[in-house]
C-alpha cells in the first residue's frame, strides 16, 4: 500500500517556498506522494512544477483541478508541461467543483455534470496519451493534437462519489480522488463501483 500526503495550500508571500518545504518534509517522512487542491489561491499545477521540481522522487498530484474553467486541450497542454518539468511524476486529478462555484462565480452552466465530465475526458485523455483528439459532443468540441513533451505516463483521476461518476472513473480514467471519505465508504461503495467498471483494482 502506498500512502500519500494532502497538503493544505500555503498562504502568504512565500507560499511556494512553504509548499516546497512541506513536500520535502513529506518525502523525508516516507510518503509516496503529495497532493494539493486548486481553489482560489495558488494555481495547483504551476505550484507543483515550481515547488515540486526542487524535491526529487516523490509523486505529485492535484486533488483536484476544476474542469469547467479550462478547455480540456488547454488543461492537457498545461499538465503535460508540468509532467515534463517533474520528470514524469505528476498525477492529474480533475473534478467538477460545485454548482455555486461554476454557475455563480464563473458563469458556466452546471447542467448534467456527469455528461460534461464524460465529454471532457473524451478530449483530455487522448491528448495526454500523445494522441489526436477528434470529438464533437453536446458541450465540447476539439480537433487538435499537441506536441507537448511528457505524454503517455501521467495518470488521470477524477473526483467521484456518485454512481455515474464512479463508473466513469473506472471506465475512462485511472481511478478516483476522494475527499472526506471514510474507510467504510471506500470499501463498501467506492472500490466495488470502480472495480466493477474497470475490471481491476483502484489506482
Amino acid at each position: 500500500m502506498r500512502v500519500g500526503l494532502f497538503i493544505t495550500e500555503p498562504k502568504g508571500p512565500d507560499a511556494l517556498g512553504k509548499l516546497r518545504d512541506r513536500i520535502a518534509r513529506g518525502a523525508d517522512d516516507g510518503f509516496s506522494s503529495a497532493w494539493i487542491s486548486n481553489i482560489f489561491g495558488l494555481d495547483a499545477l504551476t505550484a507543483l512544477a515550481v515547488a515540486g521540481g526542487a524535491v526529487p522522487g516523490i509523486e505529485l498530484g492535484t486533488a483536484v483541478v476544476p474542469s469547467y474553467p479550462r478547455h480540456p486541450a488547454a488543461l492537457a497542454q498545461q499538465a503535460l508541461t508540468v509532467n515534463a518539468a517533474l520528470d514524469g511524476r505528476l498525477a492529474l486529478g480533475i473534478g467538477l467543483s460545485h454548482r455555486i462555484v461554476i454557475e455563480d462565480m464563473y458563469g458556466y452552466g452546471f447542467d448534467r455534470p456527469a455528461r460534461h465530465m464524460r465529454e471532457y475526458l473524451s478530449v483530455l485523455l487522448p491528448l495526454v496519451r500523445g494522441e489526436r483528439a477528434d470529438f464533437d459532443g453536446e458541450t465540447l468540441r476539439a480537433h487538435v493534437q499537441l506536441s507537448t513533451p511528457g505524454a503517455g505516463d501521467m495518470p488521470v483521476l477524477i473526483a467521484a462519489l456518485a454512481p455515474r461518476m464512479l463508473k466513469l472513473a473506472g471506465e475512462k480514467a485511472d481511478g478516483t480522488v476522494l475527499w472526506m471519505t471514510g474507510p467504510k465508504t471506500v470499501a463498501g461503495h467506492v472500490a466495488p463501483a470502480v472495480t466493477e467498471a474497470t475490471g481491476g483494482p483502484l489506482l
